[in-house]
């Protein structure tokens, strides 16, 4: 079973990255990357209520903190996200969506929720929920795992 798993995780992966190239070329002037990065200072910034502060951000992406700044940067110049002054550290910035970045991670979101609804259109509500119900409890299991092992590399 783990092996069937593993290769339907694989396939999987390459229908995202085809999904994405698909977006790339029905937008070409917004990466794939800079909505990943928008949906997770969005996420960050309202769990906090303060926004979202880089290294957050590259801690919960998993990217090298540079990486994070350059992607930060270019939302930045896009005039996708601001820097703000954070109201509990004011010797910090927190990064926070522009209407703009709220705008364009909307239009993404519902640009991949009807690529999913296409793909799920012949599935019974039953099934849908309990696929997306299966598919949470194993992101959590996932994620787990893996930040167990990231706190693990850490302390070495």
């Amino acid at each position: 079973m783990k092996d069937v798993l593993a290769t339907q995780l694989l396939e999987l992966s390459q229908l995202i990255r085809k999904a994405r190239q698909q977006w790339l070329r029905e937008r070409p002037d917004v990466p794939i990357g800079t909505v990943g990065v928008l949906k997770l200072i969005d996420e960050i910034g309202t769990g906090t209520g303060s926004g979202c502060h880089a290294k957050d951000l590259a801690e919960r992406s998993g990217l090298d903190p540079s990486t994070v700044s350059r992607a930060v940067a270019a939302a930045v110049g896009q005039g996708l996200v601001e820097r703000r002054i954070d109201s509990a550290d004011r010797r910090a910035s927190a990064l926070a969506l522009t209407a703009a970045g709220h705008e364009l991670l909307g239009a993404a979101q519902e640009w991949f929720g009807d690529l999913l609804q296409h793909a799920l259109a012949d599935w019974p509500a039953a099934e849908t929920e309990r696929v997306s119900a299966d598919l949470g409890r194993f992101l959590a299991a996932f994620s787990g795992v893996l930040d167990k092992n990231h706190h693990q590399e850490a302390a070495r």
